[in-house]
């Protein structure tokens, strides 16, 4: 692999801006950032697969899904 290359972004195609905007959410919410983001992530990749451009709000929503998750009823 090259230097340089993120493994996340060789994966799931994730802009460098994007996965700083998703850890920046999981440290708001005191969330582990590695253990949160593989979830994130595959659903961020699902959707921007199915999409032509997602728009940040999709990023966030997609984010704030996966933190309501683990909040307790």
């Amino acid at each position: 692999m090259a230097k340089g290359l993120d493994q996340k972004f060789l994966h799931y195609g994730i802009r460098k801006e994007d996965l700083d905007l998703i850890e920046a959410l999981c440290e708001k919410h005191h969330i582990d950032f590695d253990w949160l983001s593989e979830d994130i992530l595959r659903k961020y990749h699902a959707e921007k697969v199915d999409k032509i451009e997602m728009l940040d709000r999709d990023a966030e929503k997609i984010i704030s899904d996966a933190i309501q998750q683990l909040r307790p009823l």
